[in-house]
């Protein structure tokens, strides 16, 4: 049986978001359909139903990995928030282009609901020290970091990240809330 902790499940999952980054190469998102990825990744559309609510389902957990995996190989150096701390993220970004484009064009929500706790735990120790100890205060910092940040990468990716990433990252430091801007230590 095709349960979902079976190898044959997670395949099958993997072939259709393979086929769904290979569609978003050449194809408008609005017109990428059920029965587009389902053709192109040789599967039943009910296979689809199976895995995902619909396309914007899909494209939520799709982000939710990407983003895990960036987590994972992200590392602050001395200065969290910094031009060299911010190459991680837009090197990642740049070789997904494609997929954050579509991503950030149909964003219902900002991130913080998907695994960015690891972000958070480098933002309190700056609110902290300006003050903010209420959590509440602390996710809002972090929200507001958060829409920014979103809506500078999502004018990149919507430009084909043509700037250089070195540049951006220096636009980025430039626009962080004067509370991520002081020594957290």
């Amino acid at each position: 049986m095709n349960v979902k902790n079976n190898q044959r499940y997670h395949d099958t999952e993997i072939r259709m978001e393979a086929a769904m980054l290979k569609l978003m190469k050449h194809t408008e998102p609005e017109k990428i359909t059920v029965r587009k990825i389902c053709e192109q990744a040789q599967v039943n559309r009910s296979t689809f139903y199976a895995h995902f609510i619909d396309i914007f389902d899909m494209l939520d957990k799709m982000e939710a990995e990407l983003g895990k995996e960036l987590m994972e190989r992200y590392t602050p150096g001395n200065q969290a928030f910094s031009e060299e701390s911010f190459l991680p993220f837009l090197l990642h970004i740049r070789k997904h282009c494609y997929f954050y484009k579509v991503a950030l064009n149909n964003r219902r929500s900002f991130p913080i609901q998907n695994g960015y706790e690891k972000l958070l735990s480098v933002i309190r120790p700056f609110c902290h020290r300006a003050g903010i100890t209420d959590e509440e205060e602390i996710i809002c910092c972090l929200t507001g970091f958060q829409a920014g940040f979103t809506m500078i990468l999502k004018r990149w990716v919507d430009n084909d990240c043509l700037m250089d990433e070195n540049r951006l990252a220096a636009i980025l430091l430039q626009s962080l809330p004067s509370v991520l801007t002081q020594d957290p230590a």
